[in-house]
């Protein structure tokens, strides 16, 4: 196949995760307060320890786990496609989209339609659902590194990633997610590509099985 591309956001389609059985869904801490966007594929860490979901854990020997949010869109436009989903964050909540980002902006600069209330839009808190994963487990996804090439029997680990962004005061700043690459190089939990395949809004995706 060409160069992996992702459009829009990140996506999970869960072909066979054993936290669906198991109970092993973790959904209480809150997000780690740098973490502006947070998608659907990504890792993470869910650290009682930190008291946070993070990507950067203070006590080492900790499993990631699969960030895999429930979709909800609310805007008509966006609910055929989960392409256009994350966890956007806006203050100490988050909204699900860049339209109701946009949204969120418009009615705090006052410039916003009455009937497009922030609250229509933001959702209390920031507790991402993470899945632990288990050898076996079987899920497509199009949240990998991109701009690199993908056959079936590669092996993906985990890389940290540096997100770039700018904050309401013109900073620049980042933060960091987990996100599986060939060159990844956290080898807590492995994955093979299975299939080269394709997201159900047809673009590229890859069906993965945990092998460690």
């Amino acid at each position: 196949m060409a160069n992996f591309k992702r459009v829009g956001f990140g996506q999970v389609e869960p072909n066979q995760l054993s936290a669906q059985k198991t109970g092993q869904i973790y959904a209480s801490l809150p997000l780690d307060s740098t973490v502006q966007t947070l998608q659907n594929g990504e890792f993470m860490y869910y650290s009682y320890a930190d008291g946070k979901v993070t990507a950067e854990p203070t006590v080492p020997g900790q499993e990631p786990m699969l960030v895999f949010n429930e979709v909800k869109m609310y805007e008509p436009q966006y609910q055929t496609s989960y392409k256009n989903f994350a966890m956007i964050r806006v203050g100490d909540n988050y909204v699900t989209s860049d339209l109701s980002l946009a949204r969120c902006s418009e009615e705090m600069q006052g410039i916003a339609a009455t009937v497009d209330h922030v609250d229509n839009y933001r959702m209390d808190g920031i507790a991402p659902r993470l899945f632990k994963t288990n050898v076996g487990d079987v899920f497509t996804t199009n949240m990998v590194k991109t701009g690199v090439e993908y056959q079936v029997g590669n092996i993906l680990k985990l890389s940290v990633i540096t997100n770039n962004y700018t904050d309401s005061q013109g900073v620049a700043k980042t933060y960091k997610t987990l996100v599986l690459d060939k060159n990844g190089t956290i080898d807590t939990i492995q994955f093979v590509v299975a299939k080269v395949y394709t997201m159900p809004d047809g673009q590229p995706g890859l069906k993965l099985q945990r092998i460690k």
